[in-house]
């Protein structure tokens, strides 16, 4: 376990890369000496913006550190004393005859006006640094607080709106004007299903709805929702089937093919819910000629970080697979140890380097050659399941190569892991993206909070 620090704060401040080094390490005190402090026009001692900046930093972590004032009253009394007699009219408006504690009262004032924190900080208030499990929405049917949870996302449901009114007004000419079908598999409480529903209003392109969710309890939520909403309108079909096993929307006694399937499978590191798997086994409802994946692709990322505090929780842990598992985790008190080009400016960017990419829909000759391996037939060139299972999801292997750069020392405690996905590229060129990649997220999807980071630790000896 590391020893808990204390850090005494300069007047002059290092580079930011220093600062950050510093900032993930286990500080327990911040020390400032009266050396740290300046002076404004009125004679009260202040800190730099820099340094009001850095000392924000640590006030928001989980464990605040204890903030520790240096000589401070020595310094008051000294310059007190060193002073000539002030006058009547000096003595009763100079600060430090009525403030004898100016340096503590001032770090207070620091406190009790922090800065707003951002809409994923307040989402997370709580969950920072804090490691969690994946979830498994195949094998395991989320509880109704957990879809309220994501459901609070103030970004991510407005952008899917968005890519389907686009990929509306592309299908509308294409399918001669009839009513487009559109399925939202996973559809858990029907967040998307509205969301279609509203881009069907806004683009004035008329839809067929269909959601299909395999949890039992989500299921009864979407009938009576579909009932008592008035969006809704009872014009939604409500399917309880695991999407792979779904034959496809009944219109007139007939199956028919979809020509927008919508879906949220993504996990924190894109690919990591089994959405492609998810996606590959419904994809046969999909209309082949013109049929739109909602997300058409994804793309895993990765950047390697020291996090001393995470490390110590799992050497606090028992058993040796805790170093063999991914986390969910809201980083806070960490630093990117690989820096783009110019790491040693102020503003350098993280390292985030591409892993892989999936992409929907697959070509079916793919699939149909997946299909044929299935059991690991040799015959049809399946290897016996090589990279596991029966052989059937081998197209779905994905594996890299990076190299990252590290311009200071510094210990790997593992790998952040972020993604990014195009929800829909539209023929005109407007592009609708989501990500959690800190390099490109305020571009792309600022505020989004659906998704935490990934952690894959490495076991350091």
């Amino acid at each position: 376990m590391h020893d808990l620090l204390a850090l005494e704060i300069p007047r002059q401040l290092p580079q930011k890369t220093l600062q950050s080094r510093w900032y993930s390490e286990p500080v327990r005190s911040l020390m400032f000496p009266h050396t740290t402090f300046l002076r404004n026009a009125k004679g009260f001692p202040v800190l730099s913006k820099g340094h009001q900046q850095y000392l924000t930093q640590f006030m928001r972590l989980r464990q605040t550190p204890w903030i520790l004032l240096g000589d401070v009253d020595l310094i008051e009394t000294a310059e007190k004393a060193a002073a000539p007699e002030p006058t009547p009219a000096e003595a009763a408006s100079a600060p430090t005859a009525q403030d004898p504690v100016p340096h503590l009262r001032y770090l207070r004032h620091l406190q009790q006006t922090q800065p707003v924190r951002a809409p994923i900080e307040r989402f997370g208030q709580g969950y920072q640094d804090y490691m969690q499990s994946p979830l498994q929405p195949l094998s395991d049917n989320l509880e109704s607080v957990t879809y309220e949870v994501f459901e609070k996302d103030p970004i991510k449901y407005d952008w899917y709106e968005r890519a389907v009114a686009l990929a509306l007004k592309d299908l509308s000419a294409k399918v001669g004007g009839r009513e487009i079908v559109v399925a939202v598999v996973g559809a858990g409480r029907g967040p998307l299903v509205s969301k279609a529903l509203m881009a069907s209003k806004t683009s004035g392109v008329k839809i067929k709805a269909w959601a299909v969710e395999k949890n039992q309890n989500a299921y009864v939520h979407l009938q009576r929702r579909n009932i008592i909403d008035p969006l809704w309108n009872k014009n939604v079909t409500v399917v309880k089937t695991d999407m792979r096993a779904w034959k496809g929307p009944v219109i007139d006694g007939k199956v028919h093919k979809v020509d927008i399937l919508v879906s949220e499978l993504l996990g924190s590191f894109a690919d990591n819910e089994l959405s492609p798997e998810c996606l590959d086994g419904v994809q046969h409802v999909l209309d082949p000629a013109h049929g739109v994946n909602i997300p058409q692709s994804y793309s895993a990322h990765m950047t390697p970080i020291a996090t001393p505090r995470l490390y110590n929780d799992l050497l606090g842990r028992g058993g040796a697979e805790k170093w063999e598992i991914p986390y969910v985790v809201m980083f806070q008190q960490f630093d990117f140890l690989s820096l783009k080009a110019g790491g040693e400016d102020e503003s350098a960017e993280a390292d985030v380097q591409d892993a892989w990419v999936f992409s929907h829909p697959a070509p079916t000759a793919i699939l149909e050659q997946a299909e044929a391996r299935r059991g690991g037939s040799a015959e049809h060139g399946g290897a016996g399941g090589a990279v596991g299972g029966d052989g059937s999801n081998e197209h779905n292997s994905r594996a890299c190569k990076v190299k990252f750069t590290v311009q200071n020392r510094g210990i790997c405690h593992g790998l952040a892991g972020y993604f990014e996905s195009v929800l829909y590229a539209s023929e005109s060129g407007e592009k609708v993206e989501l990500s959690t990649n800190p390099v490109t997220m305020e571009a792309k999807s600022c505020d989004m909070i659906s998704w935490f980071p990934i952690f894959f630790p490495l076991k350091v000896s």
